[in-house]
């Protein structure tokens, strides 16, 4: 088997692998963020044959995004090269660590996480997958829930002088005043704009909302789509000031009514939690699991590439 790296032009026309619409993402996000895309070859009657890949981002430290390989090889050591090749390849770039995820839930997943322990990778942190569909056992958890309490909080909130606008509504000024807030009134580990600005992500503007109290940013949500047809919860955020207020609740309610009254081609919505983050753990559990269609376990896993040095191991990426 031969493993090498691949140029731009075979990965645009020369990648004769029938990848998912994910693995299709995590390509075009390495070509355009300097990443590296790895393919495995095997020798074929008449010429060698593109039988795996794995997408490795290069950053402060390295990522593998994306493995695949196609069904006919897998269980024939495939993907354990294509990730000790990754490994080789970042610690040759200098990385101090090399990190990847699994869904255990899910037999690929199963699959990658033996994997990527056999080769000596550990697991270091976990998170909640949260996927909800706009099921009718959904829109009638969501009722009762406003009827319980919801739309009680939100009514005093509302008369407390909050409202929330959509991403799509907000004008120039709006959002001068939110770019100036994010930098001190927020949370500094979820940056917005890594998704704002992001030519991967691409931010569903009139599915992200934003919580005002008067003309300022109190609380926000921003959903992403890689395909058109799902949507990602990428953050959830309180102002400090407001974080005791209940004001997180107001765009939720905002994508919660856009989700299940109005007409739109989205057929699954997914947020992840990490299961340290115990307060969005708890708001999770209470009351939106009851509307999830399930709810899985990631491992995040981490390989030391340099001796003595796990500084970035405990480092993540931007989540709830």
């Amino acid at each position: 088997m031969q493993i090498r790296e691949l140029s731009v032009v075979e990965c645009l026309f020369d990648l004769d692998l029938a990848l998912p619409t994910l693995g299709k993402f995590w390509i075009r996000s390495a070509l355009r963020n300097d990443g590296v895309v790895l393919g495995a070859y095997l020798n074929g009657e008449s010429a060698q044959r593109l039988v795996g890949i794995a997408v490795l981002r290069l950053k402060k430290w390295a990522t593998i995004e994306y493995i695949f390989v196609d069904e006919e090889f897998r269980g024939q050591g495939v993907g354990t090269q294509l990730v000790q090749t990754a490994a080789s390849l970042a610690q040759e770039r200098g990385k101090p660590v090399i990190k990847a995820r699994a869904i255990i839930q899910e037999p690929c997943g199963r699959i990658f996480a033996h994997l990527l322990e056999k080769v000596g990778f550990q697991a270091h942190d976990t998170a909640s997958i949260f996927r909800f569909r706009n099921t009718y056992q959904a829109r009638q958890a969501w009722a009762e829930f406003m009827e319980r309490k919801g739309r009680r909080i939100c009514k005093r909130l509302e008369e407390r002088g909050f409202r929330t606008i959509s991403f799509a509504e907000a004008d120039a000024e709006l959002m001068e005043r939110f770019a100036q807030a994010v930098k001190t009134r927020f949370p500094a580990n979820l940056n917005p704009y890594s998704f704002l600005d992001s030519h991967d992500h691409k931010v569903v503007r009139d599915f992200s909302f934003l919580a005002l109290k008067g003309d300022e940013p109190a609380a926000y949500i921003l959903l992403t789509t890689i395909d058109g047809k799902t949507l990602s919860a990428q953050q959830l955020s309180v102002s400090f000031q407001y974080q005791r207020s209940g004001a997180f609740l107001l765009p939720i309610a905002a994508l919660a009514e856009k989700a299940f009254h109005s007409p739109h081609g989205y057929r699954l919505l997914s947020a992840m939690v990490y299961n340290s983050n115990s307060r969005m753990i708890s708001l999770y559990q209470g009351f939106l699991q009851p509307l999830a269609v399930n709810v899985n376990t990631q491992y995040f896993y981490v390989l030391p590439l340099q001796e003595g040095d796990c500084s970035t191991c405990g480092d993540r990426e931007e989540s709830i």
